[in-house]
């Protein structure tokens, strides 16, 4: 019960301060298969069975449908005119401002409220074995071996990476460690996005120490399907710190003041292989890879899409009055998407390996055809057809080689991020590559298969991590301005 206590302040915090009370969980109702706190944190094994569940709740409450669904929606990476998690009503057009009040849709509301609640939970759970930690208790497994560092890393980065989300994603929060006095916490403890974003940073520069002076390997069901080295963790670790430090930005200049020496330092650190999560189906599964990639669900914005048009179709498309919007054909030599039929015969150009084609509409023309697209996510598409047991990405290298080239197109070095941004775009794209000869740009262009360095790195990043960390198409579309 003592977690139950602690997410029921934090909820209660939430619900009379942010106003997110519409959701209509029952917090009071005792849950009988809670272990109760003394056994736990006096016992190594249930301790540290308990504080491995911490990135379970990140993940689930990252990668639910809210707000994973809505996040890409709102960035124009999908395309979604159902009412429900929100979707409609967070990319209709012209946008509309936040309905905050309590007597809101609970579905809406549910996209704030859900990963509050859950990344706060996955917060106090670690907090909880840190502190047992702290008040002496070792982590010695049967064979007598101390895994006391290696529980204290995990628990490190869980609570660091939930609160860098947190402060990328809400205006304010609370930082919450094993330091903290719940019963005396209140909305004066609350502090703005950037405070909360360096102290997820600063918690992974912790987990990075311990990874420097401990050996130990994860087991793999605590990050599901990765049995980590205290090498990985650590890469794994400054990875989510150029994320962060890049994405915390909420405009243009914002984004521009980032410490881009030091993101491009983690980034060399970073991962060398994709981040992925193998879901079982069960308790592991990404609603973000299921409805949101569905293609009755859920389709590619023609925004996104469009990007890699060559015919002159989305330029026209973009002159259209909204309310006369409709879905196109795109012509394009990349090879990532399902191309139109310019010989005539019926058949595609060729089909894509990441955007497929379904001509049926499923979204009804009266919430606006500007919704339409002939296209839909199909890179993951194995988590539909497995029933969500089938590995998804959490994060791609390609994320941490586009903030690599971001870095050299902000210090004037357009061969050096020419470099980053062929690494997919000759591979799987099949594309020319790009050179210093294409111009630097502005950070303001736009997207697109040709142009600037700016415009094809901002593509390149686009079309390889879509569908990848929850948010992070929204995330650098402000940042882009």
């Amino acid at each position: 019960m003592f977690q139950e206590r602690a997410i029921l302040r934090l909820c209660l915090l939430v619900l009379s301060i942010l106003m997110f009370s519409s959701c209509q969980f029952d917090l009071n109702v005792p849950n009988l298969n809670e272990p109760d706190r003394e056994r736990v944190l006096t016992s190594p094994e249930e301790l540290e069975a308990y504080v491995s569940s911490a990135f379970y709740n990140y993940w689930y409450g990252t990668h639910y449908y809210a707000p994973s669904m809505p996040l890409s929606v709102m960035a124009d990476e999908s395309t979604h005119s159902w009412g429900s998690f929100g979707c409609r009503e967070l990319s209709v057009e012209p946008r509309q401002a936040w309905n905050n009040s309590i007597s809101h849709d609970a579905d809406r509301q549910y996209v704030v409220l859900h990963p509050w609640r859950t990344l706060y939970r996955a917060i106090s759970i670690a907090a909880d074995g840190l502190r047992a930690i702290d008040e002496g208790l070792d982590i010695v497994n049967i064979e007598g071996n101390d895994q006391t560092a290696r529980l204290r890393a995990y628990a490190k980065f869980v609570t660091g990476i939930c609160h860098g989300w947190l402060g990328c994603y809400f205006d304010k929060g609370f930082i919450l460690d094993e330091n903290t006095d719940l019963d005396n916490l209140d909305k004066s403890a609350l502090v703005p996005y950037k405070e909360l974003t360096i102290k997820g940073i600063t918690l992974l520069y912790e987990c990075i120490a311990l990874c420097e002076t401990g050996s130990f390997t994860l087991p793999a069901g605590w990050i599901r399907g990765n049995a980590l080295t205290q090498h990985e963790l650590k890469t794994l670790a400054h990875s989510y710190i150029a994320r962060f430090m890049a994405s915390v930005g909420r405009t243009v200049d914002e984004r521009n003041a980032a410490d881009w020496a030091a993101i491009k330092a983690h980034a060399d650190q970073g991962i060398n292989n994709d981040f992925l999560i193998y879901c079982d189906g069960d308790q592991w599964w990404s609603g973000l890879h299921y409805l949101g990639i569905k293609e009755g669900w859920t389709r590619s914005n023609m925004r996104h899409v469009g990007t890699a048009d060559t015919s002159g179709n989305f330029e026209s498309w973009l002159n259209t009055p909204l309310k006369d919007r409709k879905e196109f054909y795109i012509y394009t030599p990349d090879l990532r998407f399902t191309s139109g039929d310019s010989a005539g015969t019926g058949l595609f150009d060729h089909e894509g390996t990441d955007y497929w084609y379904n001509y049926r509409i499923p979204f009804p023309p009266n919430r606006g055809t500007y919704f339409f697209s002939y296209y839909y996510h199909g890179r993951y598409y194995d988590h539909v057809y497995t029933g969500c047991a089938s590995p998804v990405p959490e994060m791609k290298v390609t994320e941490l080689d586009m903030l690599r080239a971001e870095y050299y197109l902000r210090i004037g070095d357009g061969a050096s991020a020419a470099v980053e941004i062929n690494k997919t775009r000759t591979t799987r794209g099949g594309l020319e590559p790009v050179s210093a000869a294409d111009g630097i740009g502005s950070v303001h262009d736009k997207p697109r298969i040709f142009g600037s360095l700016w415009s094809t790195m901002k593509y390149e990043k686009n079309i390889e991590c879509d569908h990848t960390g929850v948010g992070l198409a929204w995330m650098d579309d402000r940042g882009w301005g």
